[in-house]
């Protein structure tokens, strides 16, 4: 079955509305508990690049965000369908792939990603990327916000190539779940509440969806075009962060950006 319905990973997933609202997800996002926070109404007759930082230990508020209607995405933001993407690998776990494809969640492999921005499901589509990948999830620190993103412009490109704007999403509380220490077999050792230590610990967990930056389409853009884009939303998401620190007690937690 995985050979035969390989390529759906890839090309919009198996979207569920009836499992993104059941009621299990509620439970999860109260824990923390989880918000979602728009500050600028989007128009569903265009097509989205949602950068998500940081990773964090197990990205969660991206989860019950974006995967779910926990926290009433569509509510907020009507018309518009959030696809979370994630790495293909997580697609080859039997049954499991079955639940992330249901709740939108679909591969990070460029021919995922253009097949919601160039139009070939429509308008409204909102692709997630946590930009920061794997580097960013070892850079996790209690009590820090480290961006991995001064290299990371594969979806700067994406966004010329098919005019889709692009929308700062920070979350507060992100790397909060788990603590980090030192350990001589690995670089990270994650240490949540219970008696393994797997559950995370309970901390408001507050995403904030800034206001996106309009593309326009450049088929083949420039490293120059690519460049300056990529400048303009570092400086979209300093001021997404200064502006909302305070309101979620980051005031003293300086954003590194590296």
């Amino acid at each position: 079955w995985m050979y035969i319905d390989r390529y759906t990973p890839v090309r919009g997933g198996r979207w569920s509305d009836r499992l993104r609202r059941l009621s299990i997800w509620s439970i999860v996002s109260n824990y923390f508990p989880i918000k979602l926070i728009k500050t600028e109404d989007l128009d569903p007759n265009r097509n989205y690049i949602f950068g998500y930082h940081p990773h964090g230990a197990a990205t969660v508020g991206a989860g019950i965000n974006f995967l779910t209607e926990a926290t009433h995405f569509s509510t907020l933001f009507p018309g518009i369908r959030p696809h979370l993407m994630a790495l293909h690998s997580n697609f080859f776990c039997p049954f499991l792939r079955e639940l992330f494809l249901s709740l939108g969640e679909c591969s990070v492999s460029r021919e995922s990603c253009q097949y919601f921005l160039n139009g070939s499901s429509g308008r409204g589509d909102a692709v997630v990327i946590v930009t920061g990948g794997m580097k960013e999830l070892y850079l996790t620190e209690y009590q820090r916000m480290i961006f991995y993103l001064k290299k990371r412009k594969g979806f700067i490109r994406l966004a010329l190539e098919n005019g889709a704007s692009l929308v700062p999403v920070i979350t507060f509380g992100e790397n909060e779940h788990y603590r980090q220490y030192n350990n001589w077999i690995s670089n990270r050792w994650i240490w949540g509440r219970s008696i393994v230590g797997y559950l995370p610990l309970r901390h408001p967990v507050t995403t904030v969806v800034g206001k996106p930056i309009h593309v326009n389409q450049i088929i083949d853009p420039s490293q120059t075009d690519i460049d300056q884009l990529h400048d303009q939303y570092l400086q979209a998401i300093e001021q997404l962060y200064n502006t909302n620190k305070a309101n979620y007690g980051f005031e003293n937690v300086k954003l590194e950006i590296i």
